[in-house]
């Protein structure tokens, strides 16, 4: 019997006046990331809803997360699509967040919330037909638990220490609660499969009787979870995820990475290799975005704003990327008006 699997996705409309002055309001003597590219709208979030109906029209539920601004197009009468405002879910003391960690740490507390639900960026959008198995077998979460070293952080201007800090605070938190050598050892052929790759396997065997966990591969894509993982995190760690809820990012927030890298650990996943590119939406990657959107098959795309791009470049880039999504999804979808 197949299990029913929900769609969670996040979106803000960074154009609405509200809010754009709460943002103006806080962001004042913050410490936090107030970068603007973090909040930044292309536009484009209307082809994620087709994308969806074309390539998993199986999905039980969509739970469109906002702060209460939905997309003016939106069909609120679709009877798979549920509309959640951060204030159905987070409490009132961390609101209002622009703290991307903040609502995504809380999301397995949405009323209705299946056990098996798929986590989206608004930037992350299906490329190809996808079945339920590509995200759970024998009820698992699919994933690659391939193994690293720990991402050496590199500080610019533009983008601070963009993720690095925060991914190495989910492993110290990680580390806290488990003991790799011990987590191998339960399940070897998870930890020593061909899914992870010659690479992966080089880089278990060099790890071998090692305590620590380093590091993961991530892949900033969808990302497949059982609600009763977040649970459970939050059940064992509650003092550093109330600490991560800042209205603004901080470098050593712990985010949702965690709660993947707890499935890993605990050994509740089933191995496989992932699907997806990513790239950076800046007027130099049009073209190979272009091509990947309309000339491969890999199962999803992540279209990630990025600092480094300047505003009139992100201009053109989001105009270029309605083009190219209108040629792919030319037909509304039924969660559009």
């Amino acid at each position: 019997m197949q299990q029913k699997i929900d769609f969670v996705v996040l979106w803000l409309d960074s154009n609405d006046p509200a809010w754009q002055q709460s943002y103006a309001k806080y962001k004042t003597g913050t410490k936090g990331h107030i970068e603007w590219a973090r909040f930044r709208d292309t536009n484009v979030f209307n082809y994620w809803f087709r994308a969806v109906e074309k390539y998993a029209p199986w999905v039980n539920k969509v739970y469109l997360v906002t702060n209460g601004k939905f997309p003016t197009w939106i069909n609120a009468n679709n009877p798979k699509l549920v509309l959640v405002k951060h204030s159905d879910y987070i409490p009132e003391e961390y609101l209002p967040t622009f703290n991307a960690n903040t609502i995504e740490l809380f999301i397995h507390r949405i009323k209705g919330l299946s056990e098996h639900f798929v986590f989206f960026n608004d930037d992350i959008i299906l490329n190809a037909p996808v079945e339920q198995d590509y995200f759970f077998k024998k009820g698992l979460p699919c994933d690659r638990n391939k193994e690293t070293y720990l991402n050496v952080p590199i500080y610019t201007k533009e983008d601070k220490f963009g993720i690095n800090i925060t991914m190495l605070t989910d492993i110290g938190v990680l580390n806290s609660n488990f003991n790799r050598w011990q987590v191998v050892k339960q399940s070897p052929k998870r930890w020593l499969g061909p899914h992870i790759g010659l690479k992966g396997l080089v880089m278990s065997i060099l790890l071998a009787k090692q305590r620590l966990f380093t590091g993961f591969s991530n892949y900033h894509l969808e990302q497949a979870f059982l609600k009763s993982t977040l649970e459970e995190v939050w059940e064992k760690n509650s003092d550093i995820l109330y600490t991560s809820c800042t209205r603004f990012r901080e470098d050593t927030n712990v985010n949702q990475y965690l709660f993947r890298y707890w499935q890993l650990a605990s050994n509740r996943f089933y191995p496989t290799k992932r699907d997806g590119l990513y790239f950076m939406v800046k007027k130099d990657r049009i073209k190979d975005i272009e091509q990947a959107l309309l000339g491969c098959q890999s199962k999803s795309i992540c279209l990630n704003d990025t600092p480094l791009c300047t505003e009139s470049d992100y201009d053109w880039a989001s105009q270029e990327l309605k083009r190219i999504l209108d040629q792919k999804f030319p037909q509304k979808s039924s969660f559009e008006m």
